[in-house]
């Protein structure tokens, strides 16, 4: 399997992933293009076996000797499919030295690992150098692609990287169809949400106090944090006593904690950071309303279905966002939580006061919120959707569920 980072906080789709495969019988060996600094990790994380292997991210100690080699043994081995794979890999758009680099040692790799096939996770350099590996040590891949990775890859290298793949698996409908346009035809795309594990009815009132808004997510751009603080000041103007909890860390939080200053939030508005998953639980656990009010970037970016509204929905938290595609697959507004166009303040505050207030409504979507979860977007139920595709398409042995045995599946 070859991943971006690994581990990361916000990508608990990819470490259930690898849980789930080795549950499956799946024998895995884990590439990861960087060793991301964080603090707080997944608890899970402990769970996996699986080993993990770094690729160099700049220049290392006998790094041309390290090439020179990685070649010459895929050329021994493949000959001519090394010679026509070297080909397409120079004459490539994406080709650039250092991603031809990463691939000929990640083949080299393969190559020793017994040549097995190869599952990647996001459409964007991983998928460059997966892709640039498997044309040069000759095995099959798959690829999974889920929202920036879609959106910001220019279409015709998408469609590369799409239709040379056994199978794709995306996390959104939006994101299925962009892809299954991409693939031609060539390339069975797969839906699977990633899913979130039921909480039942897990809401408590062991807060004292003031209503508590709750907004878990990384502070970047397209999660919409400046929206939701300037809804903060509309509920503000218009007295209602609230406190609102950020859960998360990213390149916004200066400027974020700038506009708190300037908005006079201060007294109600407290970042929290990166938080273990057991400390999220707690917030979720008393929290009153949840909002994200993710927004679409003009260069295209926007977020899939973000797995924090799932977890809300499955603690019973009512949830207010926006209308992306991708959010409007879990939430039915009105139903199962309250939508609003993007980077509008006015609108998100008017959902949030009227949560606040009426307290027999905000059960009622609390309620249709963790129902619509458990129908649609239960993790035991998507994640063997995972695991059946890649069967389907050779990249994992089929019996894997029936009999454990010592399988590679590279990711």
């Amino acid at each position: 399997m070859l991943v971006n980072g690994f581990p990361r906080l916000s990508e608990t789709f990819v470490l259930q992933e690898l849980l789930e495969l080795e549950r499956r019988g799946v024998r895995l060996h884990l590439f990861a293009l960087r060793r991301p600094a964080e603090i707080v990790q997944q608890d899970a994380l402990a769970e996996l076996r699986t080993t993990v292997e770094y690729l160099p991210e700049a220049t290392v100690p006998h790094q041309r000797t390290r090439l020179r080699l990685a070649h010459a043994a895929l050329l021994l081995q493949r000959k001519l499919g090394y010679i026509h794979g070297f080909a397409d890999v120079l004459g490539s758009s994406e080709y650039s030295r250092s991603l031809g680099v990463n691939a000929a040692l990640l083949a080299h790799r393969l190559l020793r690992l017994g040549s097995p096939p190869l599952y990647i996770h996001f459409a964007h350099k991983p998928a460059t150098i997966g892709r640039f590996a498997a044309l040069l040590a000759g095995v099959p891949y798959a690829l999974s692609a889920h929202a920036k990775d879609i959106w910001l890859t220019p279409d015709a290298e998408l469609a590369r990287k799409v239709q040379d793949a056994r199978v794709v698996l995306t996390c959104t409908e939006q994101g299925r169809a962009q892809l299954e346009r991409l693939a031609e035809g060539r390339t069975p795309v797969h839906l699977a949400y990633h899913g979130v594990e039921p909480k039942g009815r897990t809401r408590s009132s062991g807060h004292d106090g003031a209503p508590r808004l709750l907004a878990v997510g990384r502070l970047v751009e397209k999660k919409g944090h400046e929206t939701l603080l300037l809804a903060a000041a509309h509920l503000r103007d218009r007295n209602l006593d609230f406190t609102l909890r950020l859960v998360g860390e990213g390149p916004e939080w200066p400027r974020l904690q700038r506009l708190v200053h300037e908005l006079r939030l201060a007294d109600r508005v407290v970042f929290l950071g990166p938080l273990s998953e057991n400390e999220v639980r707690t917030e979720y656990a008393c929290a009153d309303v949840f909002a994200l009010p993710c927004r679409k970037l003009a260069n295209g970016d926007q977020d899939g279905l973000p797995n924090v509204i799932l977890e809300a929905m499955a603690h019973g938290v009512p949830v207010v966002s926006t209308r992306l595609d991708g959010i409007a697959e879990a939430i039915v507004d009105g139903e199962s939580g309250l939508l609003a166009d993007q980077d509008d303040p006015a609108a998100i505050a008017r959902h949030l006061e009227r949560l606040i207030e009426d307290t027999e409504f905000k059960e009622q979507i609390g309620d249709a919120g963790r129902r619509r979860v458990a129908d649609r977007f239960e993790r035991s139920a998507n994640l063997p959707k995972v695991v059946d595709a890649l069967a389907e398409a050779g990249i994992v042995s089929p019996d894997t569920a029936e009999e454990p045995r010592r399988l590679w599946a590279v990711a």
